[in-house]
């Protein structure tokens, strides 16, 4: 049951309000579920946030959250709940010269963020995707920008948040003050059981950017294409450097044909990025890439030398990935791979899953993290030495259950080399699988009984395993 919120000073928009279903559907992609929460709310302040709290736990409402609907199963909206979107939310990206911290919003997007610390020359690990928002983006622990070397953002990149907790109480976290509420904060994803208001970010000096890309056929020779890649990225330095794969048909971005595979053959490119001052620094950061064995020489179709880039040019490579705003449906599942498998069963795993793309925009991904998480620092647990998954695309809702049947199918397979998947990316209508690690998982429940006893949240349920958890701190 939903409260009238009448009183309250943020005004929220309800089923038959002409807004509403806009915003019910700001999401990435148009495969929205119908589910209907009875209010949408727009806060402008923390303050406005705490009153949206207190009233919806007087009338024992569950409470979705939004920040840049990126989330492909929409899991923020809630039936007949509250949905807090947190676009006009505290508006601003403030750097300090004096500390070199930056100080954001949820609603702050990555291309937002790469503009304010880029006009001021610092960095910061924000999303690979520009209109990915920060909130939704650290709370899943943040795949940023060459994590090879630091590993994901949430974990040494993210000094403080504030945040608005079940019961409407302001109160900040960190490795200092509410130690583990910062500490669940920083992995739990869909699962929080609060609202991050404000965050405080660690910046560094910014470098140049500069991207050789190798494209190769592996219609015939995925698996020892893939290998070698492999190899090359073991030779390549860790720190400052940026390696991922794409599996993508040639046709992809030929807007005059429908949806189904015409074109059969398969094309991978491999993409690796330095931080980099100079050329000749960057250069030698991707020298690895310079000498290629005979099987990818044999199958290159295009090789792009090293370019300086910026972070515009980036941007507009992911949104060309994953085009948006015309009618695409987007379905996405990956698996972090077990670190104890050998090559050649991880590849032979996840090869229906790369190669065997069931439209012609769909893509595979590759991303190497080599990292991993420290589960005593933050909830982020699961070791991500490669994050591995599909994006299916397609536009007629009369697909989707086909384009699920494909993702439950490859992943099935996939799933024998897993040891769990980025919690981005789990969805408990598609597939149940760990997105923390037992120990984790077991402190996480333990905390979010602490800080929401009344369960206000509960997007938790879907991968805790069970809603009578009863866990002791």
């Amino acid at each position: 049951m939903c409260a009238s919120f009448d009183s309250l000073k943020c005004q929220g928009v309800s089923p038959g309000d002409p807004e509403y279903e806009t915003l019910r559907t700001r999401y990435f992609h148009a495969r929205v579920p119908n589910t209907r929460p009875a209010k949408i709310f727009r806060p402008r302040t923390t303050l406005e946030v705490v009153d949206i709290l207190q009233d919806a736990r007087l009338s024992n409402s569950k409470v979705g959250i939004r920040s840049g609907g990126h989330l492909f199963p929409c899991c923020s909206l809630l039936p007949d709940g509250v949905l807090i979107d947190t676009c006009n939310l505290n508006q601003g990206i403030h750097y300090s010269p004096h500390t070199g911290i930056v100080t954001f919003p949820p609603c702050a997007r990555s291309k937002d963020l790469a503009e304010a610390l880029t006009s001021v020359g610092r960095f910061f690990p924000f999303g690979h995707s520009p209109t990915v928002a920060a909130g939704g983006f650290l709370l899943a622990g943040g795949q940023g920008w060459f994590m090879r070397g630091w590993g994901c953002t949430s974990d040494k990149w993210i000094e403080q948040m504030e945040i608005v907790t079940a019961n409407g109480a302001i109160v900040k976290a960190s490795k200092t003050q509410n130690v583990d509420l910062f500490w669940a904060a920083r992995g739990s994803g869909q699962g929080f059981f609060g609202v991050v208001t404000k965050i405080w970010g660690r910046t560094i000096p910014t470098r140049r950017l500069w991207e050789r890309v190798l494209v190769f056929d592996c219609t015939e020779s995925f698996s020892g294409i893939l290998h070698a890649l492999f190899e090359l990225t073991d030779r390549t330095p860790k720190y400052g450097v940026e390696v991922a794969f794409a599996t993508f048909r040639p046709d992809r971005d030929d807007a005059s044909l429908d949806d189904e595979v015409n074109d059969k053959r398969v094309f991978m490119a491999a993409s690796t990025l330095a931080f980099a001052d100079t050329y000749a620094e960057a250069r030698t950061m991707l020298s690895p890439w310079e000498s290629l064995p005979n099987i990818l020489v044999q199958h290159q179709i295009e090789s792009i030398p090293i370019t300086e880039r910026s972070w515009n040019d980036l941007f507009e490579a992911q949104d060309k990935l994953n085009p948006s705003g015309n009618g695409e449906r987007w379905q996405c599942d990956s698996i972090l791979n077990r670190p104890d498998v050998q090559r050649e069963q991880l590849i032979e795993a996840i090869k229906p899953a790369l190669w065997d793309l069931p439209t012609r925009r769909s893509i595979g991904c590759i991303y190497v993290g080599n990292y991993s998480p420290d589960e005593t620092e933050q909830a982020i647990s699961i070791p991500q030495h490669y994050y591995i998954a599909s994006m299916t695309c397609w536009t007629s809702p009369s697909w989707d259950d086909r384009m699920s049947r494909w993702m439950r199918e490859v992943y099935t397979r996939a799933s024998e080399v897993s040891c769990g998947q980025y919690i981005a990316d789990f969805d408990a209508n598609q597939r149940i699988t760990p997105v923390l690690t037992e120990n984790a998982l077991r402190r996480f429940l333990a905390i979010r009984l602490k800080w929401d006893p009344s369960e206000t949240f509960i997007g938790h349920r879907g991968f805790s395993g069970s809603t009578t958890f009863s866990p002791s701190l």
